[in-house]
């Protein structure tokens, strides 16, 4: 027996990890196809992965689970945040050469609030009620962020890019941990929010051509 837990109940939580690993697999090896930007393909998905954490809850839910499957549901949900929503993105502007001794010290800021809230998160956490409100902006938010910057790089100078990156970065952590109070979307965005994210893979691939190379 293993104490691995491979249920039907978190398996759109791993097909989002499985996202998040092949994303970091474009950074760490700077893989490109057809001598296209790799970067497109890191955030393609990014976007993927943010398309499952959307799901993964609301499908858990409507499955049968024990209340340890329960349990262990919430806490395999926040760990592949942390890997795709707070990690992956300080990888994808160090790869960007954002390195200065600022930029670090921004990056653990990042980090150590992203998982902070994403602690926080798992103390509050229902197994069997979704979350009506969010207290302070969800990490997945940067499924959205990041690939906007991406859209956006070819149209302004690298320093002028860099800055605009880390001062969202750091504002972002900042709101990661801010005790503010965010509605979660409404059904109609279970429908809404993928199609912008399939709209926006649509844009990263047309326009590999001439952004971020």
């Amino acid at each position: 027996m293993f104490i691995f837990k491979l249920k039907k109940s978190v398996l759109v939580t791993y097909l989002g990890l499985i996202f998040g690993i092949i994303s970091m697999l474009f950074i760490f090896t700077k893989v490109v196809f057809e001598e296209k930007a790799y970067l497109n393909y890191t955030l393609t998905f990014l976007i993927l992965a943010g398309i499952c954490d959307m799901f993964d809850g609301k499908i858990a839910r409507k499955c049968k689970r024990t209340e340890e499957e329960k349990q262990f549901g919430i806490q395999i949900d926040s760990l592949a945040d942390t890997v795709n929503f707070v990690v992956l993105p300080v990888m994808l502007m160090m790869s960007l050469g954002m390195t200065s001794a600022v930029d670090v010290l921004i990056y653990i800021i990042y980090i150590i609030c992203g998982v902070s809230r994403l602690a926080v998160f798992n103390l509050n956490a229902s197994a069997d009620e979704p979350v009506r409100e969010y207290t302070g902006l969800p990490v997945t938010s940067a499924a959205i962020i990041y690939p906007f910057l991406g859209l956006i790089h070819k149209f302004l100078s690298d320093r002028i890019f860099n800055n605009i990156s880390i001062t969202v970065t750091l504002l972002v952590a900042v709101l990661f941990v801010l005790k503010i109070k965010i509605p979660k979307f409404k059904k109609t965005a279970y429908i809404i929010m993928p199609l912008l994210g399939i709209a926006g893979i649509v844009l990263l691939l047309v326009l590999k051509r001439c952004i971020m190379i």
